[in-house]
């Protein structure tokens, strides 16, 4: 048996921020793709976009791509912030109050 690595509050935190930062990318990700977005309407003179439109996703690619890998980023971030809380010495002590 293994014995399984104690997280310190310093990990959780550092954790913690590095999640942070992952929201705070994919939220400027998320405002570029928009961005993007109205200035094709705006240079097609449309309200409305056909997210089908293959003009309309070439116009888009670069920033939608920036915006699904800022997700995926995230996402990772918070899975690993998760492991690290769930390994730590609080998370143990509030499992065993709650009991």
């Amino acid at each position: 048996m293994t014995a399984r690595y104690r997280w310190t509050d310093a990990d959780v935190a550092r954790r913690a921020a590095e999640h942070l930062a992952a929201q705070c990318a994919r939220r400027s990700a998320r405002h570029d793709y928009e961005e993007a977005c109205i200035r094709f309407k705006d240079r097609r003179g449309i309200e409305h976009v056909d997210v089908a439109d293959a003009a309309f996703r070439r116009s888009t690619k670069k920033t939608y791509l920036a915006y699904q890998r800022a997700r995926q980023l995230e996402r990772n971030a918070a899975r690993r912030l998760e492991t690290a809380i769930r390994g730590s010495q609080a998370f143990a002590e509030v499992l065993r109050a709650a009991r």
